[in-house]
């Protein structure tokens, strides 16, 4: 079984007052200091205190969603003052009738590099745990935001609405958890957050327009991202993103023999965003074996692997 979600945005309104406009000056951001030894393994001398953990990086929310049928779209913000290397985020709101279904990179997240400058990549993860979206965001090989103090899109995190339900006026929002691991403190890193939207000071989002910055959510080049969860029991989701001007697109599982096991794609597709779940299955609907796969998205001009592990 396979299910195809694409995530398309058609702008039906438009307001000046869609961007999230976060004042968040280059301070140094202070926490208290949890860390109870130090790097070398020696007891570390301010645990408990308020220590400075390097320059403020600060979070907010676009004024404004981006609507595709029973789908709703929100744009989290980000000035990051100093480069980040991460981002862990416990996601609330309150409005009952909105079910999490996936997360996934703004521009902040996507323009990621190492400390040299070579093209890098940062992991989005997100699930639903009993009453709040938890998003990670993370990296094996070092990979930083460029850190230049300047507003941008950190990720878009998707809802579906419920069957009869419609959206209210606007929709409240907080972190009861926000960590961004800055850079400046290396090999240490340490959460530089300075403000984000708080269960005192939440962020209300407007739903009846459409946020200014819908196009640049349109990819603008092919990406196969890792799917999730892997390793996996018994489905998994893998997502890729489709440009403008693209030809046919096929997506396929194969085993360890290069033999393939299953064709979940295999169309021409409007540009967006998409989400395919594979449920451990051949073309004949039968449950393969545990082991290594790999899945390959194929184009005219595009080709990418990757592996995942299937456990039963």
């Amino acid at each position: 079984m396979k299910k195809i979600v694409l995530f398309t945005f058609i702008l039906s309104f438009m307001t000046s007052g869609s961007w999230a406009e976060l004042d968040c000056p280059a301070d140094s951001s202070y926490h208290i200091d949890m860390r109870t030894m130090l790097p070398d393994g020696s007891p570390n001398p301010t645990y408990g205190q308020e220590i400075a953990t390097g320059l403020c990086a600060c979070m907010g929310y676009v004024d404004g969603v981006q609507i595709n049928g029973s789908e709703v779209t929100f744009t989290i913000r980000i000035v990051d003052n100093e480069p980040i290397r991460g981002v862990e985020l416990d996601i609330y709101h309150d409005f009952a009738d909105l079910t999490y279904t996936s997360v996934s990179k703004g521009e902040k997240l996507e323009n990621v590099t190492d400390e040299d400058g070579n093209p890098r990549t940062m992991t989005l993860l997100g699930n639903w745990l009993e009453d709040h979206a938890k998003v990670l965001g993370y990296s094996t090989s070092r990979a930083r935001t460029e850190g230049n103090g300047e507003e941008g899109d950190l990720m878009h995190v998707t809802y579906t609405l419920a069957d009869g339900s419609s959206l209210p006026d606007a929709i409240t929002f907080y972190f009861g958890l926000a960590n961004l691991p800055g850079t400046s403190m290396d090999p240490e890193l340490l959460n530089v957050v300075c403000s984000f939207p708080t269960e005192e000071d939440p962020a209300s989002v407007n739903t009846t327009f459409a946020s200014a910055d819908a196009e640049s959510m349109i990819p603008e080049k092919f990406a196969l991202l890792q799917n999730y969860p892997n390793p996996f029991n018994p489905s998994t989701q893998i997502s890729f993103d489709v440009p403008n001007g693209a030809q046919n697109v096929v997506l396929s599982v194969y085993n360890l023999l290069g033999q393939n096991m299953n064709t979940l794609v295999n169309d021409a597709l409007s540009p967006g965003r998409y989400t395919i779940e594979w449920a451990g299955n051949d073309m004949m609907n039968n449950e393969v074996a545990s082991g290594i796969y790999f899945y390959e998205l194929r184009s005219e001009s595009f080709t990418a692997r990757k592996k995942m592990l299937l456990i039963r």
